[in-house]
């Protein structure tokens, strides 16, 4: 097993795809956005920009996944 130091970003960004924490944290993000929708205010609207940045990086890590799969 190469070292984390050796492997490159696409590799360590596809192994998100199944990792169980991001999983859970993504399933969360999605589920508070469901819920938060009809909310104002500024630290709903910053959790909604985090929500969407982690989102965002389990689908590229889904499309890398796919690629080299």
């Amino acid at each position: 097993m190469a070292d984390i130091t050796e492997q490159t970003l696409t590799t360590l960004l596809s192994k998100l795809t199944y990792s169980p924490y991001y999983i859970l944290i993504v399933i969360f993000s999605v589920t508070a956005l469901f819920f938060l929708r009809n909310d104002k205010g500024f630290s709903t609207a910053i959790y909604r920009i985090s929500a969407s940045f982690y989102i965002f990086i389990y689908l590229i890590a889904v499309y890398l996944y796919i690629l080299k799969g």
